[in-house]
């Protein structure tokens, strides 16, 4: 397998044709059709349905086209950093982030970035902690900035980032009777909780992983229902006054000024979640990486001098 036969096969998945292929890369038809069947036999299955209208990938085919995008992606990543060295940092960086770590620094830190080093293109996804993970570990991001999920990460760097506390959070004027009188107060026992429904992420997340281990350690259950999907629709839910959420101030830190959330600081034990920027073991640290890294630490540094981000910075 060599990338002449991925760029082949990518341009032939694009136009879903071998002859249209050929004219976009100027190369002659045979050629083509011969790298994708020595792939095709190198691989043992077939990447293409065959018809006189052309070629539509199959379900194996759709399958490495996502392997093969990212494969070329790092090649020519690999080609800007070896040039580059002593450059200026250039190129394409995706990062991805859970939704709340999305909420406090996407904005900084795009915002840095294109002051500091205005030729790097960042890409940024959010999602849960172990979807960051497989995406990592396919290629198909460069950076996670997450928490710990119980999840396999002996093929993963990490970095610690950051000690983030967690807090309950919900809105001024609860609907739920139970919740009303805990809006007259600032903090909440860990062992209080029981008393209420918590919204928290699953437990293959890193929010759900977490609150599993305290309760493990207590000896208590929490009862707790699912987050909608979106932070968004979450925290509407929350300011309407129909539920609380477990989470970090990154979360909900833009509905305190304006007088939409009440958090409440849960005691006895205080919760705590642990964050880190990590990367592929199997993939060198870049240039762009090693640029890209001290600007994730400085935004989150501003982020918890402001109080939005409330926890405690990495001594290290």
């Amino acid at each position: 397998m060599n990338s002449k036969q991925l760029l082949f096969f990518l341009k032939t998945a694009e136009l879903n044709s071998i002859a249209a292929a050929a004219r976009a890369l100027e190369v002659a038809q045979p050629s083509i059709s011969l790298q994708l069947e020595n792939l095709e036999h190198e691989l043992g299955t077939s990447l293409f349905d065959r018809s006189f209208r052309g070629v539509v990938l199959t379900e194996s085919g759709l399958i490495f086209k996502a392997h093969a995008e990212s494969i070329i992606r790092q090649v020519e990543q690999a080609k800007l950093d070896v040039h580059q060295f002593e450059r200026e940092p250039t190129g394409q960086l995706s990062i991805g982030m859970t939704q709340p770590i999305g909420n406090i620094i996407s904005v900084p830190l795009l915002a840095l970035v294109e002051q500091r080093y205005p030729n790097i293109k960042l890409e940024l996804y959010t999602g849960l902690s172990y979807s960051l993970s497989n995406q990592l570990l396919a290629g198909e991001i460069d950076i996670a900035i997450s928490s710990p999920d119980g999840s396999d990460v002996s093929q993963i760097r990490q970095h610690k980032l950051f000690r983030e506390k967690l807090f309950l959070s919900m809105g001024m004027e609860p609907k739920v009777t139970a919740h009303k009188a805990l809006r007259k107060q600032s903090t909440i026992r860990f062992e209080e909780l029981a008393k209420h429904e918590v919204i928290v992420t699953g437990e293959r997340d890193s929010l759900g992983y977490i609150l599993r281990q305290y309760e493990e350690r207590i000896g208590m259950k929490v009862p707790h229902k699912p987050a909608f999907g979106q932070l968004m629709t979450t925290l509407r839910y929350v300011v309407d006054g129909y539920g609380m959420l477990l989470s970090p101030t990154s979360a909900f830190y833009h509905l305190q000024p304006v007088g939409q959330i009440h958090a409440l600081e849960i005691t006895e034990p205080t919760l705590w979640r642990d964050v880190y920027v990590s990367t592929a073991a199997n993939r060198p640290e870049t240039a762009m990486l090693r640029a890209i890294m001290p600007l994730i630490q400085q935004v989150t540094k501003a982020e918890f001098e402001s109080g939005r981000w409330q926890g405690e910075l990495d001594s290290e």
